[in-house]
């Protein structure tokens, strides 16, 4: 029975061909996504393995609570003694040590003004001079010297050879305050990866750097690396007894300076989305694939019958329709993986154009993306062969001395209920196809159970892309007639370049000094750990950014000394209202106990990104060390854009927007996230294409004779193509429109969920029409192949056919 199953694939190469694709770009997107997060993941261990390797120990101030360098991003870490440096240094174990100082704002500006890359910007305070230092730096000089005196730098090989800059060459660098000029005495190379994706390095002189990020004569750690022999867990002992508790000793891993956990999670999660969409991929895929069988088990009925009259088993017939899955799933499951190298290729240039590429060391496709993928394609389509291989063992020997089949059976419940919208979607080709157009509708009715089992796989992506069109729409609406016009109360708005780094306070002070600016409201933000948790703490200097507020006050200037402001959902879990009091840890051990003056309302997308604790500005100043403005919020009606970008001259990493640029800035965020995931899915929209061309090919087969006669008694070839062609738009109508129905109850449940948030539920019209011109235009595609075989069939032949 294998034998005659791949027999049975032999004989239809194009049905084969067909179905196997159905599972083939499943495969290749959950292959593409293992390989690039693989490739990723790679990169970061190498970039990992090259930055702490070398470092046994890295020294820090205490903090009050544990923070993680990588999530908390607005955190500012208090600084170690120099003095310390010594003591290190006496301590038994300790080969090197040197002091560090690793900032994430030091940004290159380029010709046009503008920062190179879009973060992080590392900015890294170097003492070249320490014997061993070296020990302790993943950087490589490739090309020059380290920088010894102030004014010089060292800029890392991926920026210097994307700029066209050399040793020698003056370029601009944002620390603090005003930005400087600074000669390139080195081009270094970060450990072993070809990209380090969008960050930057420039590396100074460890005093420059110091002055250059307001250090004072601290250090943000010492960085120390054992002496010969000495594992590194005896040194990290070694200086835990002899610093005891005034210093905090980690690992180099721990303490993560570089923030690669960060990008391990990043990577993480663009694995999980990719395997998601994947996984969707896939199963379209396995509908189009139990479809496919089932048409085909349909039709060989009178074959399965003999097989039956002749002697073969309910078993033996199934294991026959069971194998010939498992040879289409074996197929596509190997075309899938190579076509998955590709997928990877393809979506590391998708992320790359959005800004969005990471750090490269070669492409890895190891065997668990291999096993993977086999398991996957193999085992769905498998699964999707069962419910065809079940039907054709209820086919009964009688059959086979008969002349019946499946156009005798009555139409199911699914079917019956499907008709009415079949016959409403089939009347525009009735009224422009003519007789083709009629006869068209009329196929698509004969068996509405098999149409709407045809579309069902275009459903699944349909009614995925309306549910992101549903939330993508909310956040809009949420963004620009909610959240924006409560919190912005200004005509402009003060951010990093980037649109997410803070900037130096003296970039505002220079916005309030241009003549017309009414007041200018800046906005800085910490880390403070309450209720076991690091939270953001935000402080607002001015009266021009809103609360929402449900309940209490709702401006810093009411709170007093010990008042806050607090997010309505962050209130709600830790059961706090209106006058309860709560405490907040700062790194630097000030407790900060707290009385809830306002609440104010949660936002699924609060456009300035405050954190859920927001207290008065003098409270603020006496507990954490953040002075960067996290952004501002400037009132300047009538003042001309160009006065405002003339002050920012010396910051060119800080920009001043308009609310509606700043809005559109804001959106652009969701319609890019919009774009990602429409791509993916348009993925299953394609496996869902090859589903409707596969059944129109069967279809064309099975209605063999009745084409022959349509063609004898005088219907043309041009007919022939238009009548395939309006059936096929009838399927791919019935698709988007079940579909959009499925995704709209979807949508709302999902916002019914996020109401709470402020998300509500906005009915994307333009997205829905949208789907219907695609699902149109998919079917034409989809019956070009169809249309043109039926169309070559001479009527001889198909009247002789039996």
């Amino acid at each position: 029975m294998i034998r005659l199953a791949l027999r049975s694939l032999a004989a239809r190469p194009l049905r084969t061909a067909l179905t196997t694709l159905a599972i083939v770009l499943g495969v290749a997107l959950v292959s593409g996504a293992l390989t690039l997060t693989d490739t990723q993941r790679r990169a970061a261990d190498a970039l990992s393995a090259a930055s702490y390797d070398g470092t046994a120990a890295v020294v820090s101030a205490k903090t009050a609570f544990e923070t993680d360098a990588s999530q908390d991003w607005a955190l500012q870490r208090p600084t170690i003694d120099a003095a310390k440096l010594a003591e290190v240094r006496r301590t038994p174990g300790v080969g090197a040590a040197v002091g560090d100082v690793t900032d994430l704002n030091a940004k290159i500006i380029d010709d046009r003004g503008e920062p190179v890359g879009s973060g992080p910007y590392f900015g890294i305070g170097f003492d070249a001079g320490t014997p061993g230092a070296e020990r302790l730096t993943p950087l490589r000089v490739v090309d020059g010297r380290w920088a010894a005196r102030d004014g010089e730098v060292v800029i890392d090989q991926k920026t210097a050879e994307d700029q066209g800059w050399t040793v020698g060459d003056r370029v601009r660098i944002s620390g603090r305050g005003e930005a400087r000029p600074f000669e390139v005495v080195g081009i270094a190379r970060f450990g072993a990866v070809k990209s380090i994706g969008p960050a930057t390095v420039a590396v100074f002189a460890l005093e420059t750097a110091q002055r250059l990020f307001d250090r004072g004569s601290g250090y943000d750690s010492i960085l120390v690396a054992a002496g010969d022999g000495v594992p590194a867990a005896d040194v990290r002992a070694s200086l835990t007894r002899a610093l005891g508790d005034s210093a905090t000793v980690k690992t180099a891993v721990d303490d993560d300076r570089f923030t690669f956990d960060g990008l391990g999670d990043f990577i993480s999660v663009i694995r999980i989305v990719l395997l998601a969409f994947g996984f969707v991929a896939v199963l379209v895929g396995a509908l189009t694939i139990v479809n496919s069988l089932s048409i085909t088990v349909a039709q060989r009925t009178r074959e399965l019958a003999l097989l039956r009259l002749v002697g073969a088993s309910r078993r033996q017939v199934m294991g026959s329709v069971v194998a010939e899955a498992a040879g289409i799933g074996i197929l596509g499951s190997i075309a899938g993986l190579g076509a998955g190298y590709l997928v990877a290729k393809g979506l590391q240039g998708l992320f790359t154009s959005l800004g969005l590429d990471l750090p490269e060391a070669g492409t890895v496709f190891d065997g668990g993306t291999v096993v993977t993928g086999l398991l996957v394609g193999t085992v769905v389509t498998l699964v999707a062969g069962i419910v065809p291989a079940l039907r054709a063992t209820r086919v009964a020997p009688v059959v086979a001395l008969r002349d019946a089949g499946e156009g005798s059976r009555r139409a199911g419940l699914a079917g019956r209920a499907i008709r009415p919208l079949i016959s409403l979607l089939g009347r525009p080709a009735e009224r422009l196809g003519g007789a083709a157009g009629l006869l068209a509708r009329r196929n698509a009715l004969r068996r509405p159970g098999r149409t709407a089992a045809t579309a069902g796989a275009l459903t699944v992506g349909v009614a995925l892309v309306t549910v992101l069109a549903i939330m993508a729409a909310g956040l809009r609406d949420t963004t620009t007639t909610t959240a924006l016009s409560e919190r912005v109360h200004g005509t402009h708005v003060l951010i990093g370049s980037d649109g997410w780094s803070p900037t130096d306070p003296k970039a505002a002070g220079a916005l309030r000094d241009v003549p017309g600016v009414k007041a200018v409201t800046t906005i800085r933000q910490d880390v403070g750990h309450a209720f076991g948790d690091n939270e953001r703490v935000n402080t607002v200097e001015g009266d021009r950014l809103g609360f929402d507020v449900v309940a209490g006050v709702g401006t810093t200037a009411e709170l007093g000394r010990d008042g806050a402001i607090v997010d309505e959902g962050w209130a709600t879990e830790h059961g706090l209202e209106v006058g309860d009091r709560f405490e907040v840890l700062s790194p630097a051990g000030d407790r900060l106990g707290l009385e809830v003056k306002g609440i104010e309302r949660s936002s699924v997308m609060d456009p300035v990104d405050l954190g859920p604790i927001t207290i008065a500005p003098d409270r603020y100043a006496e507990a954490f060390r953040q002075e960067r403005s996290h952004a501002a919020v400037v009132d300047a009606p009538g003042v001309d854009a160009a006065a405002l970008e003339r002050a920012l001259a010396p910051f060119p990493d800080a920009d001043v927007h308009t609310t509606a640029a700043f809005t559109d800035m804001r959106l652009g965020d969701i319609d890019t996230l919009m774009a990602i995931f429409v791509v993916l899915l348009a993925l299953a929209v394609i496996v869902s294409l090859f589903g409707i061309v596969n059944a129109l090919v069967l279809a064309a087969f099975e209605r063999r004779r009745e084409l022959g006669m349509l063609q004898a008694v005088g219907m043309t070839r041009r007919q022939v193509r238009r009548m395939v062609r309006h059936e096929s738009i009838v399927t791919a109508l019935l698709g988007a429109a079940t579909g959009v129905v499925a995704g709209l109850g979807l949508g709302a449940v999902v916002t019914s969920l996020l109401s709470e948030q402020g998300l509500t539920y906005v009915v994307p019209t333009g997205t829905i029409v949208v789907l219907a011109v695609v699902a149109v235009l998919a079917g034409i595609l989809a019956a070009i192949v169809p249309a043109r075989r039926a169309a070559r069939l001479s009527p001889l032949t198909a009247l002789a056919y039996e």
